[in-house]
């Protein structure tokens, strides 16, 4: 009998990995200046007043300096470029601790190891995708035809929401966000505490959805930005 080979879901592969960086980072400032990506979906603020934004799998940005208790970001080469083209004379800052910093984010020999191990243990999991397909897993960007499997692999700890299509049989309805649901209860008691709220956390989550996917006989039918919204410049 042969043996059979663990397959590692690529979260896990890529989490493995992130010691590695922290013991890259922690130690020294050799990585100011340069451009970091980033590994594990996270938050940051911005500088002075404080805004949360959420930077995916995969986001650039450059460190611009590193103390023992704070690290300061600023957008990557393209983000910046983008900014500039729209007016954006000041790019903004953003603050993250220096455990953030060991964790969520890899300097760019590190992220092209993380990524192409990812994308090869996707392959062999799934060996009908594309290399670009895979990528897209790992990144967290869910596109029209993807399985219920590889959905859940891209997003499944951004949904929010799992409802039945109310008259069609095995048809599902996912509210994606840019956090986990447990995140986004934590900014919604943040925001009770400084008298801000909706009147419920199902309301605050409904103006949370970044994407509805749609989903028939266990494939994504349709991806659609939420009522309301227009679609952003990826997915959907």
């Amino acid at each position: 009998m042969r043996p059979t080979a663990l397959r590692l879901p690529a979260f896990a592969v890529v989490l493995l990995l992130a010691p590695t960086a922290a013991a890259a980072v922690a130690p020294s400032r050799d990585l100011v200046g340069q451009v970091l990506y980033v590994l594990n979906p996270t938050t940051v603020r911005t500088r002075g007043g404080g805004l949360a934004v959420d930077l995916p799998r995969g986001q650039s940005v450059v460190l611009v300096d590193l103390s023992a208790d704070r690290a300061l970001l600023a957008p990557g080469p393209s983000d910046a470029s983008l900014l500039r083209a729209y007016g954006v004379r000041k790019p903004p800052r953003y603050v993250a601790t220096p455990s953030q910093i060991a964790t969520d984010y890899l300097p760019r020999p590190a992220w092209d190891k993380a990524r192409e191990t990812a994308v090869r243990r996707l392959l062999d999991r799934w060996p009908d995708l594309t290399p670009d397909q895979a990528l897209r897993i790992f990144l967290g960007q869910p596109f029209v035809g993807m399985t219920e499997a590889q959905a859940e692999e891209a997003v499944g700890s951004l949904i929010l929401s799992r409802e039945p299509v109310a008259g069609e049989a095995g048809a599902v309805v996912w509210k994606v966000g840019h956090r986990p649901r447990s995140s986004e209860l934590r900014l919604y008691n943040e925001s009770r505490e400084r008298g801000r709220r909706a009147a419920t956390f199902d309301g605050f989550l409904s103006t949370r959805v970044r994407a509805v996917l749609t989903l028939r006989a266990g494939v994504v039918a349709a991806i659609e930005a939420p009522e309301g919204q227009t679609a952003g410049l990826n997915w959907p």
